[in-house]
């Protein structure tokens, strides 16, 4: 099949672009923003063919998909968090209107979308939300993610929680930073977590890849076990032999957006956190 991935130097977009390489299955195709957005990475051979391509500009969006002709889009972009809150508009542009722009171009040209959605879309107050659990967070993330939700089929929205590698520098994810401490750090004992790395998110991908229009909708990814910030902090340490970091316990924040999965037909395992983190390590270093 032709994919084009969208954010492909992101948090999950790279690392789903070499994942997907080495199965071989694919042709790759994929975007960033600018070439000037080059000098901020610290690795820059991806596979695939790149484009300049800025999500906010439909006109160059719509272009690329009618150039294409992909038979599935992966949407791996996102304004996150603070950067949510501080440009808006441009979060309810990229997080809340794409992804419907980009499931009616798909369908133009023959093709499914595959998007990347949050746990984040929920307040947090009751955890272990599933797919029928409607969407209360209060952020400018949390609302912006939870309007870009496509879930009619052919296409496939996967909520979820993600860890691992990043490509840019000044990249936001919790094994990056933990990856750049020393010393003493906080780990949060009352805040739960059933996400899963990156490298099992494009496992998933390319499962869903192989089912095709047979499993579309909403889904929830999440790991058969849950573990609290702090204790997923000491996995990071073991796994990575951190032995310069001390973690410790701080009961301040309480908070819990864990998802639990009820689509019967998902028919996808993940494995546990002690096997996901190895072979997510085993990835990093085979892949430096």
């Amino acid at each position: 099949m032709k994919l084009l991935i969208l954010g492909g130097n992101g948090m999950a977009g790279h690392l789903l672009l070499r994942y997907l390489d080495e199965a071989g299955e694919h042709e790759l195709f994929y975007t960033i923003r600018t070439e000037a957005e080059k000098e901020g990475l610290h690795r820059t051979a991806l596979p695939g063919a790149r484009l300049y391509v800025d999500v906010a500009d439909w006109e160059r969006v719509s272009h690329a998909i009618e150039l294409i002709r992909p038979d599935v889009i992966v949407n791996c972009v996102g304004i996150l968090n603070d950067a949510a809150r501080l440009q808006q508009v441009l979060a309810y542009e990229v997080n809340g209107l794409l992804p419907h722009k980009l499931a009616r171009q798909a369908e133009s040209v023959g093709a499914r979308l595959i998007h990347i959605s949050t746990d984040c879309v929920f307040n947090g107050d009751r955890g272990r939300y599933e797919e029928r659990h409607v969407p209360d967070g209060h952020s400018v993330y949390a609302r912006t993610k939870a309007l870009g939700e496509v879930n009619s089929a052919p296409h496939l929205t996967i909520r979820t929680s993600i860890i691992g590698p990043e490509l840019r520098q000044g990249g936001i994810g919790l094994l990056h930073w933990f990856l750049q401490q020393s010393g003493e750090i906080k780990g949060f004992v009352h805040v739960p977590w059933n996400g899963v790395t990156t490298l099992e998110l494009a496992k998933f991908i390319r499962y869903a890849l192989e089912r095709g229009s047979g499993l579309s909708g909403l889904v929830h990814l999440t790991a058969p076990e849950t573990v609290s910030k702090y204790e997923l902090l000491k996995l990071f340490q073991r796994t990575f032999g951190r032995s310069d970091v001390t973690i410790r316990a701080d009961d301040a924040i309480v908070l819990d957006r864990t998802l639990q999965s009820t689509r019967a037909d998902l028919g996808y395992a993940v494995p546990d956190y002690e096997t996901m983190l190895a072979e997510l390590s085993s990835w990093m270093r085979m892949h430096p």
